[in-house]
């Protein structure tokens, strides 16, 4: 029996540094019934360049050109040119491990139609490629439409295998133009509306390599503020019966992960304004140990040049500190853990 087709869409945008790589490790895939459509969303670079040179070896490649339109609209192309069963997104500068798509398609047809999405985890590499941190651990899986809006479950672009009839039911991602010129939260949106319908599910595994670069567009937090404004906006048309209290959450899980985005970019003004509208919209994130790190540092580095002197005493009570926060990292996730079943008992 001839497997199902799964339609690999990336949009890619002045992506030359990093998308030879990107389309390697889908080419690496274990699973080959595979289409690759990349969409040079009006690259200035040689991104088409590089692009053409998979074109000439292997005609499971498309290229398709457009003027730039955002990675909403760079998608959406990709997806009208798509044949597959499945639709799996991947952005340019984000790698698989060879084994992603067969367990993501082995899970699917596993739970049937309607299952619309299978995630999975990702772990977070820096420019150059090397590992620096896990992201977004969630077993959650089932009728997440509630717990959907509290915080994006999947974290990122390139962890998703979409079903393609679900899309053809719930339409396809925003444009940068359907966000008021703002971008970012687009695959964020499209995972809200597949579970308001579909059940989604989870391979628990590290199949996702995800490229922090200072660069990418979810270091924008204006852009990002922006889309999820109008993300938030959609979801209260389309459920007027929400608690209030499940935005006021939302706000406060995403302004934290901005806190920590402005930190990573060492904007440390904006990262203790985010710090604080996080706080003030979700208290139970004051449980949260990384939080009074992230405090500490920014207002240290606003005041001063970092140094090495006092290290040896705070080096002394590193065990002290780490034994605190395991404990309030405990009671947050109990906190946290309370909040998702409330949510899935929600019969959304």
């Amino acid at each position: 029996m001839d497997k199902a087709l799964v339609s690999v869409i990336i949009p890619a945008f002045n992506a030359a540094a990093d998308i030879r790589q990107t389309l390697n490790s889908v080419l690496a895939q274990t699973y080959q019934a595979i289409e690759i459509i990349v969409v040079d969303d009006g690259s200035t670079d040689t991104t088409a360049t590089i692009v053409e040179e998979f074109v000439t070896r292997d005609t499971r490649f498309q290229l398709v050109r457009q003027s730039n339109a955002g990675v909403g609209a760079a998608r959406n192309a990709a997806i009208r040119k798509a044949r597959g069963n499945y639709i799996a997104p991947l952005d340019a500068d984000d790698l698989w491990v060879p084994e992603k798509l067969e367990k993501q398609v082995a899970c699917m047809e596993r739970w049937g139609n309607e299952t619309g999405l299978v995630y999975c985890w990702s772990k977070l590499i820096n420019e150059e490629g090397e590992p620096v941190d896990v992201n977004h651990c969630n077993t959650l899986e089932g009728r997440l439409g509630h717990a959907m809006v509290l915080q994006n479950l999947l974290g990122n672009a390139s962890v998703a295998l979409f079903r393609a009839a679900a899309l053809e039911k719930i339409g396809a991602y925003l444009t940068r133009v359907e966000q008021e010129g703002a971008q970012g939260c687009e695959d964020w949106d499209l995972y809200i509306r597949t579970a308001e319908i579909f059940t989604i599910r989870v391979v628990p595994e590290y199949l996702v390599a995800y490229r922090q670069k200072s660069s990418g567009m979810s270091c924008n937090a204006e852009g990002m503020t922006g889309s999820f404004a109008v993300t938030m906006r959609r979801v209260r048309e389309r459920h007027d019966d929400l608690p209030a209290a499940t935005f006021r959450w939302s706000d406060g899980y995403f302004y934290l992960y901005l806190a920590y985005k402005c930190y990573d970019s060492r904007d440390y003004p904006r990262c203790l304004r985010y710090l604080k509208e996080a706080v003030f919209a979700n208290p139970v994130l004051l449980l949260k140990a990384g939080i009074y790190k992230t405090l500490i540092k920014s207002v240290f580095n606003l005041g001063t040049r970092h140094t090495s002197k006092g290290s040896e005493k705070a080096n002394s009570h590193s065990k002290k500190r780490k034994k605190r926060s395991f404990i309030l990292n405990a009671i947050f996730r109990r906190f946290e853990l309370a909040r998702w079943s409330a949510t899935l008992d929600d019969g959304t």
